[in-house]
């Protein structure tokens, strides 16, 4: 009885147990966010060393798929919140595309929540925030790509360690958790808001054209950069773009001055005990204020470094997740039906989240491989989604 009135809640009508999954925490938000400038959609991309085989790749998407059932959906609206509904279809192996992250019809019925796409070399996964994040898709791609080899006749030994799942090993329950909930404390305070920031003021390109500028350094030459800093990789180069900003607002003289605050995703599963494949991130926000004065590239530096060692800390993110979970279980926001939510989510979620920050800062972290993959993939691509504020 409680199955059924659960399958009404949500609209799902004709099937019970795991024939649908509710949406995780963070990605509750995106489907009312979904525009031709917003897509949710982030990219990860492997570079293999030969030309990619279309019908192998397409078996291997065949053998891969009933490994993450919880991937093999597709959104579904239900009276007070959308949800994922299984999809037995297999989703299609498609050319690649001159604009990534644009142009996917994600409510359409039918249609998976990521994309499998392949040009020459190269094997791309465009995935929506509304299903896992980077962690998770990057699981499902290095997996894929395993698989892939194997059908090329290379033995690919699975290794979870690594991120390579096996195959023949039905999905962990826990692997389709939402973590959020799991680790939410009710008992804590919440986090404050953030003030408004910079945003550049340059004009928008037409909807459905997302432009990339990919440079390629070396790994120690920047660590020896940060070194002298006394900061990390990932703080060094956060820091040089929260000094690009400061750059560009001082050269605005029409623009008024506002704190310079970046959107830095964390991956939680570094500091909570999940294996959870649904998105399970937090961000932190590293910043400075400029109409306090100009800040030399060492102080914004310092000011990262002690940001970052403050903020990715298991107790301020314990208030992050208590401040999102109360929003989402609020009896108010509970109540109100999803087409009322459609109409004001876009707009909060300009006011509380967007309006806040001035760019954004994503890093996967090292990517790591089994000796048996590195001598057959040249490199890895990530590509954040299209977000409109901060372009």
């Amino acid at each position: 009885m409680k199955k059924r009135l659960r399958a009404i809640i949500t609209g799902q009508r004709k099937h019970l147990d795991k024939s649908w999954y509710k949406l995780d925490n963070a990605g509750k938000i995106y489907p009312a966010l979904l525009s031709k400038r917003i897509s949710s959609l982030f990219r990860i991309s492997l570079d293999l060393y030969e030309p990619v085989s279309y019908p192998l790749l397409c078996r291997a998407v065949e053998k891969t798929m009933p490994r993450f059932p919880y991937y093999q959906v597709s959104l579904r609206p239900g009276l007070f919140w959308y949800f994922l509904e299984t999809n037995p279809r297999l989703p299609p192996v498609e050319g690649d595309s001159i604009y990534p992250c644009t142009g996917f019809p994600l409510k359409k019925r039918g249609m998976f929540l990521f994309r499998i796409r392949i040009y020459k070399n190269r094997i791309a996964l465009e995935c929506s925030h509304i299903l896992t994040d980077g962690t998770g898709a990057l699981t499902f791609l290095k997996t894929l790509a395993a698989e892939y080899l194997r059908q090329k006749g290379i033995p690919v030994d699975p290794d979870e360690s690594l991120g390579i799942l096996k195959l023949n090993q039905k999905a962990d329950p826990i692997e389709f958790d939402d973590a959020f909930r799991k680790h939410f404390n009710k008992s804590l305070p919440e986090t404050s808001r953030s003030a408004r920031a910079y945003h550049l003021s340059n004009m928008l390109l037409p909807a459905g054209k997302y432009f990339i500028t990919t440079g390629i350094c070396s790994v120690a030459d920047v660590k020896s950069q940060a070194k002298q800093y006394g900061v990390s990789l990932s703080e060094f180069l956060i820091a040089q773009l929260i000094d690009s900003f400061q750059e560009l607002m001082s050269q605005d003289k029409k623009k008024k001055k506002l704190p310079v605050r970046l959107n830095v995703p964390v991956n939680l599963r570094a500091l909570y005990p999940t294996v959870s494949m649904r998105n399970f991130f937090l961000s932190v926000e590293p910043w400075i204020d400029p109409r306090l004065g100009h800040y030399e590239f060492e102080e914004i530096c310092a000011k990262v470094h002690h940001y970052m060692s403050y903020e990715v800390d298991r107790k301020f993110l314990n208030q992050q997740i208590t401040r999102n979970m109360k929003g989402e279980l609020n009896i108010i926001n509970r109540l109100f039906p999803l087409h009322i939510k459609n109409m004001f989510m876009p707009t909060i979620y300009r006011i509380l989240g967007e309006n806040n920050y001035t760019s954004g800062f994503s890093n996967l972290g090292i990517i790591k491989l089994p000796d048996s993959m590195k001598e057959h993939i040249k490199n890895f691509d990530f590509y954040p989604p299209p977000v409109r504020e901060t372009k």
